[in-house]
This record gives structure tokens, sequence and C-alpha cells, in this order.
């Protein structure tokens, strides 16, 4: 055969690309490009440009070779038994495999609790300082915000990812409206100033500074939750297989890159370094800042929005998985292998994390520390030191070792050191 006929075989055999693909595509970006997006303006600006710089760096890098390798790894896990999502269950035993599930549940369903509490305060926010109502009863209103997340998610995955694409277009666009309507206030001088303010310090203490940096820049671009639904979706037969899941996990994080520098820049461009501290003492995001700082009217009327829009496709982003997981977990426990079993499993998977959510949001608790302190090594073991871990010890992955494993290894290194050098 020659290459003329082998290049149209080719092409004709791979597959095409599917609106089913957008919807993950923009799956994956919505479980990204959310809440936290709103608040790391206000965490760069304060630490300074020279953590932007390196973000426009090592950003792509960091978060999209990591992103390909789980992939690809949850790709090879056909371990399909008791409708479990993929989680490197096939290269585990049957104790490493339920020891996997729990990890993954308790590194990311308290990031879903605060997204909750994020939503409930947004909310109440919103109706008191927007609408002018005297202030809600907070049980209610948690109870109303909690009920419809969970009602959402009670309609199955497929529907879920869809919502999460719906809410995803428009707040993208909503990010790059804010960031255009900031270019007439573009000042270099905020850069310049902001790098003479944080550049005084002696050269160890800065090269300290940027160590310290990767974890934020690692989580800003972070969207592990989502990779297990979708090889989900991709292994099932007709659907692409691992070249299109791959393919669109690039393409998510082409637009998940080009959206959170642009948006992070025109923040920094148009605002001083004091406006970040003031907004990062008072644990404001940066469209509150904006606001405070004279923005636009139209600015202030849909800052809320945006900012509600972002909750809520976060948390059915990361909650998705998880309570698919827990589920599991449940079922597994207590032996149930029909389809009647497993949806009594799912339904008391699904009252026990509605009573915690419900719960939390009510009490408002500051949950930042705990997600800092104990589900930042977490989430970073499981997206590099876990899946380099199996491709050095697993003759089934041997074909994923090089480059792309090493960057993920010396990654995982630098970001799991500098976390627990933080909590020293």
């Amino acid at each position: 055969m020659n290459i003329e006929a082998r290049t149209e075989n080719a092409v004709a055999n791979r597959p095409s690309w599917s609106w089913k693909d957008t919807i993950w595509m923009m799956g994956v970006y919505g479980t990204t490009v959310g809440a936290g997006t709103l608040f790391l303006p206000v965490e760069v600006g304060t630490r300074g440009p020279l953590v932007f710089f390196i973000m426009l760096l090592l950003g792509l890098p960091l978060s999209l070779i990591p992103h390909v390798l789980i992939c690809r790894i949850f790709m090879r896990d056909n371990q399909t038994d008791n409708a479990a999502l993929p989680l490197f269950g096939k290269f585990f035993g049957p104790k490493g495999r339920q020891g996997i599930k729990i990890f993954f549940c308790v590194a990311h369903f308290p990031v879903t609790l605060v997204y909750v509490v994020s939503l409930v305060n947004a909310l109440d926010n919103y109706f008191t300082a927007h609408l002018h109502f005297a202030a809600l009863n907070r049980a209610v209103l948690a109870f109303i915000a909690v009920s419809l997340l969970f009602i959402v998610l009670s309609k199955g995955r497929d529907r879920v990812v869809s919502t999460m694409s719906t809410l995803a277009i428009p707040f993208a666009l909503s990010l790059l409206l804010i960031a255009l309507m900031q270019i007439p206030a573009w000042h270099l001088a905020n850069l310049t100033h902001a790098i003479r303010e944080t550049t005084d310090a002696p050269a160890g203490q800065s090269l300290k500074a940027l160590w310290l940096a990767l974890p934020l820049i690692t989580f800003s671009f972070c969207s592990a939750p989502m990779l297990s639904p979708l090889s989900s979706y991709y292994l099932e037969k007709g659907n692409g297989g691992e070249r299109k899941a791959v393919g669109v996990v690039r393409l998510a994080y082409c637009a998940i890159f080009f959206s959170i520098i642009f948006f992070v820049l025109s923040c920094m461009l148009s605002m001083p370094r004091e406006a970040f501290v003031a907004a990062k003492a008072q644990n404001l995001n940066v469209l509150s800042v904006m606001a405070g700082n004279g923005g636009a009217d139209l600015l202030f009327l849909v800052a809320p929005f945006i900012a509600i829009v972002a909750m809520t496709k976060s948390f059915l982003g990361v909650c998705l998985p998880v309570a698919e997981t827990f589920a599991t977990l449940i079922g597994d426990a207590a032996g149930v292998k029909d389809g009647a079993g497993r949806k009594r499993a799912k339904a008391v998977a699904f009252a026990l994390m509605f009573a915690v959510s419900l719960a939390v949001a009510y009490w408002n608790p500051d949950v930042i520390a705990l997600i800092e302190t104990v589900c930042g090594p977490l989430i970073a073991i499981f997206l590099f030191v876990i899946p380099a871990w199996l491709v050095y010890t697993r003759t089934e992955l041997q074909t994923l070792r090089g480059p792309m494993a090493l960057i993920v290894i010396i990654g995982g290194l630098l970001t799991v050191s500098a976390l627990i050098y933080g909590m020293l």
C-alpha cells in the first residue's frame, strides 16, 4: 500500500467531531474556569507580576500534560465492574481500588462544600445588596440552593454535563466581555509599579516565592474530577476512544489557558496592586473590587449572575464524579449487584452528601483552610504522583513513559513540596 492510500485510510478512519464532543469539551472548560477564576486575579495581583509571568510560561504545560496523562491512563482502565467510573482501578487490587475511590472522594468533596458556601453567600448578597430585600433566613436559602443543585445532579451524567456546557458558554463570553471592558483602563504603570514593589526582595526569596506559587498555578487549571466521566463516555464503543478523548482535553485546555491568562492580565493592567491587597484582606473576588472602584453600572448588575453561574457549574463539575464514586462505594459495601440495588445506593449517597452540604452551607465556615492544608496535597498527589508512579510501575502503561511522564514527576515534586512547606 502506498503512502497516499495509507493517508486516505487514516483520514477515513479518523472519528469526526460531533456536538457531543463539544459538550464534553465545554464540560472540562466549565469545571476549570469557574468560581476560582474570579479569585485568581486577586491572588496573582497580590503576589506580584512575576507570578503571572511564571503562570504564562508554566501554566499550560503544568496543566495540559498531567491531564492528558491522566486521561490516557483512564482510557486504558477498562475496569467497568459495578458501573464504576475509571479511577486507576485496573492497575490495583480489590483493596487498592476501594482505597483510590475513598481517596478521590476525600480529596474532592470538600471542594464542593466551598462552592456551596460561596453560592449561598452570593445569593444572599444579591438579594440584600442588589435587590434590597430584607435579610433572608439562611437555612431556607441554603435549603433551596442545595436542593436545586442536587436535583440537577440526580438527572444523570448526560444532563449534568449538558447543563455545565450550557452555563460554560455564557460564562466564557462574560469573562471575555469583562476583560475587554477594562481595556480603556489599561495602564502599563500598574504592572511596572507592582514589579518594583515585589522585586526588592533578595533573589533567593523571590525564587522561593515563585516556588510557593506553583500550587496556585496548578490548581487554577485543574479539571481532574471531570476526566473520569469523560473517559467513561469515550470508552463506550463508537465514541472515538483514547484519541478523541485526548483531543477533547487538548482543545479544552487551549480555551482554558487563553481565557484565564487574558482575564488575569486585563485585571492586572487595569487595577493597582493596592486594590488586590485590599480585596484579599476582605476575602472578595475581583468583580467586587471592580464595582467598588467605580466600575461600570453594567458590570455591577451582571457581576452577581456571573459569580452564581461560576459557582454552580464548578460545583456540578466536581460533585458529579464524587457523587457517582461515593454511590459505587456504598454499593460495594452493601454487596449490591443488580440495577435496583445500585439505585438505592445512589439514593443513600445523594442523601448523605445533601445533608452534609446543607449543614455546611448553613454553618458558613471558613473551609478555605481545609482546602489548602488537606485537600491541596491530596489533589496534587492524585494529579501528579499517582499517574507518574503507575506509568513507571505498570507494564501496561510503559508506552506512556517518556518526556511527558518526566514533566509530570518534576511538576508534582515541586508542587507537593511547596504545599508541604507552606503547611509547616
